[in-house]
């Protein structure tokens, strides 16, 4: 019984012991920080954003929006329609919560890439906000804002390139234009009094293939858009005349084996692939 009555006093003793240890650690170890020690990349809503300035190295784009319901329109250097997936990964840095914060030197600048930032981010007139390199997990990247040092889950940042080009979208019809004609070195398309489109000169392709040639310009997208080559000379001109815009020049600079269309205003070649030329250019049907 004695023995019995020591082995329980025992088992009580470790019991407290263990109770203690584990009061103790947890005055020890501060709790987990609340979500305001989680700040965001930039407090702002979307709503509340009508210009974006992005640096990257000597490169300093401009995209703006005259109002919270217009569209956005790339500025600087030049007046283009902005690429989407350049515009959606600054406006995922709106209200996105960090992962962690630290005190602005707790990391090296070697360690973060914050010592020559890979973009420098503007939201309206506040303060730029540095994206540095990558972080320790997968998406991530460290972030300096005027008062920390943060580590964010960025992934819509992965893949994209930030030369100034990058931001001008690859479609050759911008968002939103109606094409009201189309004309190539060979051919004029239009409408007809129907409504229905028409290749002039009249019955050397069919309806088919010149319906499918609208559709193919109205989708056509670049591989990549790069600054223009000037030392290449013009082969021919397509004109895209559009309802209630200014008409759009592309002159042909190659179409053999790719298909290069360069837009003189922008001072940009447009690069797409060889099997892009008969159904832009010759208006064959994709199904002969």
């Amino acid at each position: 019984m004695r023995q019995r009555r020591a082995l329980l006093i025992v088992v009580l003793l470790l019991a407290l012991v263990a109770l203690g240890g584990g009061l103790w650690w947890s005055y020890r170890t501060p709790p987990s920080p609340p979500s305001a020690s989680h700040p965001p990349v930039s407090p702002l809503a979307a709503a509340d954003v009508t210009r974006i300035r992005v640096r990257h190295g000597s490169d300093l784009v401009m995209i703006q929006r005259k109002n919270p319901q217009a569209p956005w329109h790339l500025t600087a250097p030049v007046h283009a329609p902005v690429d989407p997936p350049h515009l959606e990964a600054m406006l995922t840095l709106l209200g996105k919560p960090a992962e962690r914060r630290y005190a602005p030197d707790a990391i090296a600048d070697t360690t973060t890439g914050l010592k020559s930032p890979t973009l420098v981010v503007q939201f309206n007139q506040h303060a730029p906000i540095d994206i540095g390199g990558r972080g320790p997990s997968r998406g991530s990247r460290y972030v300096r804002t005027p008062h920390d040092l943060l580590l964010a889950n960025l992934p819509d940042l992965t893949g994209l390139h930030w030369s100034w080009t990058h931001w001008i979208s690859p479609a050759l019809v911008p968002p939103h234009r109606q094409l009201e004609k189309l004309v190539l070195p060979h051919f004029t398309l239009d409408r007809d009094k129907q409504g229905d489109w028409q290749a002039q000169p009249r019955g050397q392709r069919s309806a088919a293939a010149v319906a499918a040639t609208m559709q193919a310009w109205q989708r056509a997208r670049a591989l990549t858009v790069v600054p223009a080559d000037e030392s290449r000379q013009r082969l021919a001109r397509v004109t895209l005349v559009f309802r209630h815009s200014p008409p759009r020049h592309l002159d042909i600079i190659e179409r053999d084996p790719n298909l290069i269309l360069r837009d003189p205003a922008l001072g940009v070649d447009y690069h797409l692939a060889g099997n892009r030329i008969g159904p832009l250019l010759e208006i064959r049907h994709p199904g002969l």
